[in-house]
């Protein structure tokens, strides 16, 4: 199958789901109970004594219910129902219990991202550097003996995430190929597309609110969750992982508007680790958003001294005032994260 078929495949899918959203809209309003007062002549006048009498009525009911509110909110008897309207909002999930371990593996890649997650069942990429630091990433992987890959993702098609991808569908038997549903010009995507027709790897658009199984690892994509962003990084494919107690969100270079996404979605966030958005730049990782993970460790994977003055400071104060873990590639180096579900183990390079 021709790239061109791929990209048309790919923009169908998006097409889908905007129709789809469309009739959502279109069915919840045909539900409404909702009246219309029709624009007539006749529709605006009635005799004075009724029409007091009517406003008088309505003065008193609402005097009565305000009052029986306020004496409601004093005394503590709406408390039960507005706690338990905010506790149905988002579900705890179940914690299931897991054997072996995972690795995170924050692969060194400069500016750029690359994230290696290993279970006893099965192996993720997420993204694979930029073109210069492709090649790293496939060293990487060879040298911890990887042969296979059961998921790569490339969370949105900018060169900094997807520019190796190429090489590691060449590089490595990848059985699926994970990447949303917007395609690009450049010949960094191209590339990708055409490494991954010529290896016969499957292809799919991840939904929001899937769930992925490897090995214990379980990973609910909670992004995106519109059809049409102006800017490719709020594409990005966002991930919720569990193992066992220990959980992770990464969210590519999603930025503000696609992190109140996923805030007003529902999804449920609290998690151990952050991977910190867009390199920690200041269009991610909102104070709400944050306080929503309420991580105790934080991952940048950032160059140093790089041109764009990453990570923010208005970024690292929100870091610095949670007194949190803090882990950079350019400080660090290559970062790793074992975990037997219960307990972390942090190395690093340097």
């Amino acid at each position: 199958m021709p790239s061109n078929e791929i990209k048309a495949a790919v923009k169908r899918k998006a097409k889908e789901k905007v129709v789809k959203v469309a009739k959502q809209k279109i069915s919840s309003r045909g539900s409404g109970t909702g009246t219309a007062s029709g624009g007539g002549r006749g529709s605006g006048k009635k005799s004075g004594k009724k029409g007091n009498k009517s406003i008088m009525m309505y003065i008193v009911i609402a005097v009565l219910v305000i009052g029986v509110g306020a004496a409601a909110w004093h005394f503590g008897l709406l408390d039960g129902l507005l706690q338990g309207e905010t506790e149905t909002n988002i579900e705890t999930p179940e914690v299931v219990a897991v054997n072996g371990t995972a690795e995170l593996h924050f692969i060194d890649v400069g500016q750029a991202d690359a994230t290696l997650i290993i279970t006893d069942g099965g192996t993720m990429l997420i993204d694979a550097g930029n073109r210069r630091s492709g090649p790293r990433v496939v060293e990487y992987l060879q040298e911890l003996g990887i042969t296979e890959l059961t998921y790569a993702v490339g969370t949105h098609p900018h060169e900094d995430h997807i520019g190796g991808m190429d090489l590691v569908l060449n590089a490595f038997s990848v059985n699926t190929l994970l990447i949303p549903a917007v395609s690009h010009t450049t010949r960094t995507y191209e590339r990708m597309i055409d490494a991954a027709l010529n290896n016969d790897v499957n292809t799919v658009v991840p939904d929001v609110g899937s769930v992925i199984n490897l090995g214990g690892a379980v990973f609910t994509i909670i992004h995106p969750n519109s059809d049409r962003y102006n800017n490719l990084n709020d594409w990005s494919i966002s991930k919720r992982m569990v193992f066992g107690n220990v959980s992770m969100v990464t969210t590519g270079d999603a930025e503000h508007p696609a992190e109140r996404e996923m805030l007003e979605a529902g999804h449920y966030l609290n998690s151990d680790i952050l991977r910190l958005g867009h390199h920690g730049s200041r269009t991610s990782t909102g104070q709400e958003f944050f306080d929503a993970v309420s991580p105790s460790i934080a991952i940048i994977q950032v160059a140093e001294d790089n041109k764009y003055g990453h990570p923010h400071p208005e970024v690292m104060e929100i870091l610095e005032n949670a007194g949190i873990r803090v882990y950079r590639n350019d400080h660090h180096g290559d970062i790793v994260l074992t975990t037997d579900g219960t307990n972390i183990d942090i190395r690093t390079a340097r």
